[in-house]
């Protein structure tokens, strides 16, 4: 099943990560290649 990274539209064919966002008080699960899923940890860490 092909998913497409939600920040840089790519393709995720081997490996992604589903993340969950808070958009208007409403949760959204979004799927993230593992370069942005990097830089999204990296974001929350500080």
């Amino acid at each position: 099943m092909d998913k497409t990274c939600f920040y840089c539209q790519c393709e995720c064919d081997d490996q992604v990560y589903y993340v969950s966002f808070y958009v208007s008080d409403e949760e959204r699960e979004e799927a993230l290649c593992p370069e942005c899923y990097e830089e999204w940890l990296h974001g929350i860490k500080g």
